[in-house]
C-alpha cells in the first residue's frame, strides 16, 4: 500500500528551481535513499512532505491525507506520525538528553513517568545510556546525532525521514550513525525516506534509490538497477565512484547471483 504520494511538486527560490515537478510514491515497510549532487532539490523535497517547506504547487498525500490541506491543527496531528532526523541536530540546549526525547512526548500529552520510559528505552536503543541526564553542549556531534533519532522515533512513527544525518558529522564518526540507521532498517517497521551521500550504506539499506538532478528526479530503481546498470549521468558517476573508492566487490556479488 502506497504511504506517501507526490505529484507534480515545484519550489522556487527566486529564479532558482529546486523542485521541478517532482513525482514520487513510497509503499509502506519500503526505506527509499534519495541521493544525488549538492544542490539537486533532495532537501527541500523531502522537507516539503510534512510541510516544513511549503511548495509552490502539486499534492502531496499521506496515509490518504491531502497535506497541503491540512489546517495547523491537523498537520499537527499528522506530523506526530512523521519523524524527521536533521542535518543539524536541532536539539533544545536548556534540556538534558532524556528531556530531549521526552519532549515530543510530553507535547502529545503522555504521561510524565511513561514518557520517561519510553525516552530511556529509545537512548538505550541508540547506544546513549550515561548521557541521559547530560546537556548537548556536552555531546559528540555522533551522540548529538543519535539523541534526535531517538526523539525522531519517540512517537512510533508511521514514517521516518532522514535529511542527510550525517552531513555534519565528523568522518571519524559517521560510522557509529550509519551503523544506528542499519539496526533500525533491520528490525524496524517504519516506512523510511533516507536523504544520503552514503553510497555503501546505500546498497546496504536501500529497497529503491532515487537519484535526482536540477530539481527532477532522473532516475529510479534497485540497488542492482542503479549501480550495475545506470540510465543517468548521476547513476554513472555513483557507478565510477564505487570502482574509485574500491567498492566493486558489491557489484560483482550481485553479478554472481543474477
Amino acid at each position: 500500500m502506497e504511504l506517501v504520494q507526490v505529484w507534480g511538486l515545484r519550489k522556487e527560490y527566486g529564479k532558482k528551481i529546486a523542485l521541478g515537478g517532482v513525482d514520487l510514491t513510497v509503499r509502506e515497510g519500503e526505506v527509499v535513499v534519495i541521493m544525488g549532487p549538492s544542490g539537486c532539490g533532495k532537501s527541500t523535497l523531502v522537507r516539503c512532505l510534512n510541510r516544513l517547506t511549503e511548495p509552490d504547487e502539486g499534492e502531496i498525500f499521506f496515509q490518504g491525507k491531502d497535506m497541503l490541506k491540512l489546517d495547523p491543527d491537523e498537520l499537527r496531528l499528522v506530523r506526530r506520525q512523521i519523524g524527521f532526523v536533521f542535518q543539524h541536530f536541532n536539539l533544545i540546549e536548556r534540556l538534558t538528553v532524556l528531556e530531549n526525547v521526552m519532549f515530543p512526548l510530553l507535547f502529545c500529552g503522555v504521561e510524565e513517568d511513561i514518557a520517561k520510559r519510553r525516552a530511556a528505552h529509545l537512548l538505550k536503543q541508540v547506544g546513549i545510556v550515561e548521557e541521559l541526564e547530560r546537556f548537548p553542549r556536552e555531546l559528540s556531534g555522533g551522540q548529538k546525532q543519535r539523541v534526535g533519532i531517538a526523539r525522531a522515533l519517540a512517537n512510533s512513527p508511521k514514517l521516518m525521514i532522514w535529511d542527510e544525518p550525517t552531513a555534519s558529522l565528523d568522518p571519524i564518526i559517521v560510522g557509529e550513525v550509519l551503523s544506528v540507521m542499519e539496526e533500525l532498517v533491520r528490525h524496524g517497521e517504519t516506512t523510511m525516506v533516507i536523504v544520503t551521500h552514503e553510497v555503501p550504506f546505500a546498497m546496504k539499506v536501500a529497497h529503491r534509490i532515487v537519484l535526482m538532478d536540477q530539481g527532477r528526479i532522473v532516475e529510479e530503481g534497485t540497488r542492482e538497477e542503479i549501480f550495475l546498470q545506470p540510465k543517468s549521468w548521476v547513476g554513472a558517476r555513483y557507478r565510477e565512484l564505487l570502482v574509485k573508492e574500491s567498492y566493486g566487490g558489491y557489484c560483482q556479488t550481485w553479478k554472481n547471483m543474477a
